[in-house]
């Protein structure tokens, strides 16, 4: 099969890709084949039909040809992500960023690989061209579209999208960390909770944000 002759990298797979990819490794008791067999189908987007032909030798060097999705993902942040014909515009300044709650709520901190396009969706802003070939300039971001964003960042490039949302949560945890006694205030008047429980909401923001900067699969992907 031609399609899958073609050498791939990290930077060829979207967050879709990578998501697949690393529920695959998550799973218990698949065999050595059944592995190389599933990742070949996320990676070159084929079906498990189309793979039943192959020798066990096409199998080796298709197993061969996927070693990079052992490897850690040369993670990059970037200005802009262009997908689906769209733009849309990072943002790293906390105080800009829409939709700031996404990233505070306790399930996407629990799961980062299924929510990180969620995530990206709330640090990202569309733009638009003013007219066919103007430039490109900020469009209105409207929370009610959040989904329709994050549907946009299922296709982006993951090196992109992960080292962009792992340096603002990054960003974000020095911020948080450093600001602990103003950030316990700030909850405990908006809230009306006790001082305990507004430092325990506030620590549990940081091991969310940590555990996105440094999740715990990411070693077994390695391994």
């Amino acid at each position: 099969m031609d399609k899958i002759m073609k050498p791939k990298t990290w930077h060829d797979l979207t967050v879709r890709q990578w998501q697949a990819l690393t529920d695959l490794f998550m799973e218990e008791g698949n065999s050595h084949i059944d592995n190389i067999v599933r990742s070949g189908c996320i990676v070159y987007d084929v079906t498990e039909h189309e793979l039943d032909s192959l020798t066990m030798a096409d199998l080796n060097d298709l197993g061969h040809r996927l070693a990079f999705i052992h490897t850690e993902v040369p993670a990059r942040p970037v200005d802009r992500i262009d997908v689906n014909g769209k733009r849309y515009r990072c943002i790293y300044d906390v105080t800009k960023m829409p939709a700031a709650r996404y990233i505070e709520s306790k399930v996407y901190g629990q799961d980062p690989n299924q929510h990180l396009h969620r995530i990206m969706a709330s640090m990202v802003w569309p733009q638009k061209r003013a007219y066919r070939i103007g430039p490109w300039m900020d469009d209105d971001y409207d929370a009610a579209r959040h989904s329709e964003y994050a549907e946009d960042m299922l296709d982006a490039p993951i090196t992109a999208v992960l080292g962009s949302v792992v340096f603002f949560c990054d960003v974000y945890l020095n911020l948080i960390s450093s600001s602990r006694v103003y950030f316990t205030k700030v909850i405990m008047q908006t809230t009306r909770k006790p001082r305990i429980e507004a430092e325990d909401l506030v620590n549990n923001l940081c091991d969310n944000l940590d555990g996105i900067i440094r999740p715990s699969w990411s070693q077994r992907m390695n391994g």
